[in-house]
C-alpha cells in the first residue's frame, strides 16, 4: 500500500512537471529575509486598481495570511484599504476554520502559538516544541484512546466561517503571487474578491483538493505554487492552479479563468511536497475534496483530530496517563 502511494506521489509530481511551468514561494523561517511582491513597481493595487494619488500603502499586507505563520512574503502592490477588507471579510473565515489544527501544530502567528477552547478541551503551546491538552469530560484522556493504536483522537469543533471566503482567501493568495502579465487575466475576478457579501462568484468550478498529511512536520515551512501550464497542454489542461501547504495541509486548485467555466479540462493533481521518507515513518495521507461555494454561515461544524505518541506514563497524582 505504502510503495503504491509513493509511486502515485511521484507519477503526480512527473504530471505536473510535464504539463505546467512552476513558479514556487517558500518559508522556511520567521526570521529569513522578506520577499516583498512587487518591489521597485509603480504602486498601483492589483487588486483595486487605485494608485497612491487614491489609496495609501503605508501598512505591510501579508499574501499569506500572517496567522499561518507568514512574516516573509509581503505584497507591496495590496493597499491599505484592500488589506483591511481581506483581513474582515476573508481571512476572519480562514482563521476560524483552521483554528482547531493550528495549536497541534505549533503555528505561531502574529502574537504567538493561538490557544484551541472547546468543550472539554484545551489545546495550547507556549513555543513550538511543548504542547499542553488539557481534557475533562468523563474518562478524561483515556477516553479519546483509538482502540489497538497509540492515537488519541481529539474532537473539536470550528467557530463559525463562509466557505466562500475561504475560497477566495486561496485565490487572492494565488494572485499575489502570479507575474504582472498573469494576474491581469483575472481582473474579471477581482470585483467579486473585494464584494462583502459572500456569494459563490462563478460556476462550473471543480472542488478545492484538500489533503490531510500525517505525522509532524515542520511549523514554519510553507510552500506556494503558482502552476501555468505550457503551451502545447493549454486546449486539454486547465491553465493555472494553485498549491498551498503550511503544517499539515495542503491545498490545490484550480484558478477559473472566465474562458475555461464551461469546458471541462484535465486536473492534473499535484504531489504531496514531502519526501517519501516523511510517509515511510509516519503513513499514508489521504484528501477530501471541498465545495467551498455556499455562501452560508457555517456552525459547529466538528473535526476529529487524532495525535500519534510513543507512549504513556501513569505518574500522575491524579492516576491519569500522560501522554509523551
Amino acid at each position: 500500500m505504502l510503495d503504491k502511494f509513493l509511486e502515485y506521489n511521484d507519477n503526480r509530481a512527473k504530471a505536473l512537471t510535464e504539463r505546467y511551468v512552476l513558479h514556487v514561494f517558500n518559508v522556511f523561517s520567521p526570521t529569513q529575509a522578506k520577499h516583498r511582491l512587487g518591489h521597485n513597481q509603480p504602486k498601483v493595487c492589483r487588486y483595486c486598481g487605485k494608485d497612491e494619488s487614491a489609496t495609501a500603502f503605508r501598512e505591510e499586507s501579508h499574501a499569506i495570511p500572517i496567522f499561518l505563520g507568514n512574516k516573509t512574503i509581503i505584497d507591496g502592490l495590496e493597499c491599505d484599504q484592500c488589506n483591511h477588507h481581506f483581513g474582515d471579510h476573508l481571512e476572519n473565515s480562514f482563521a476560524s476554520y483552521t483554528l482547531p489544527h493550528r495549536p497541534f501544530q505549533r503555528t505561531r502567528g502574529r502574537n504567538g502559538i493561538p490557544t484551541y477552547k472547546g468543550h472539554d478541551l484545551e489545546v495550547s503551546a507556549v513555543d513550538q516544541s511543548n504542547l499542553t491538552i488539557c481534557v475533562g469530560g468523563e474518562g478524561g484522556i483515556d477516553a479519546l484512546e483509538v482502540e489497538g493504536k497509540n492515537q488519541l483522537s481529539f474532537p473539536a469543533v470550528r467557530p463559525p466561517y463562509y466557505p466562500t471566503a475561504i475560497h477566495k482567501m486561496l485565490i487572492k493568495m494565488a494572485l499575489a503571487m502570479m507575474p504582472d502579465d498573469d494576474h491581469r487575466r483575472f481582473d474579471y475576478l477581482k470585483p467579486w474578491l473585494l464584494r462583502k457579501d459572500h456569494a459563490p462568484g462563478f460556476s462550473g468550478s471543480i472542488p478545492v483538493i484538500e489533503w490531510t498529511i500525517s505525522g509532524p512536520v515542520n511549523p514554519n515551512k510553507i510552500t506556494c505554487i503558482v502552476a501555468k501550464v505550457k503551451d502545447a497542454f493549454s486546449s486539454s489542461t486547465y491553465r493555472y492552479q494553485f498549491i498551498f501547504q503550511y503544517g499539515n495541509f495542503q491545498y490545490q486548485l484550480v484558478i477559473p479563468l472566465a474562458e475555461e467555466s464551461a469546458q471541462r479540462k484535465d486536473f492534473v493533481f499535484a504531489p504531496l511536497i514531502l519526501p517519501d521518507e516523511h510517509f515511510r515513518c509516519f503513513g499514508l495521507s489521504d484528501y477530501q475534496t471541498k465545495h467551498f461555494d455556499s455562501p452560508d454561515r457555517v456552525r459547529g461544524e466538528k473535526v476529529s483530530i487524532l495525535l500519534q505518541y510513543t507512549g504513556r506514563s501513569s505518574d500522575e497524582p491524579n492516576g491519569e496517563g500522560k501522554c509523551q
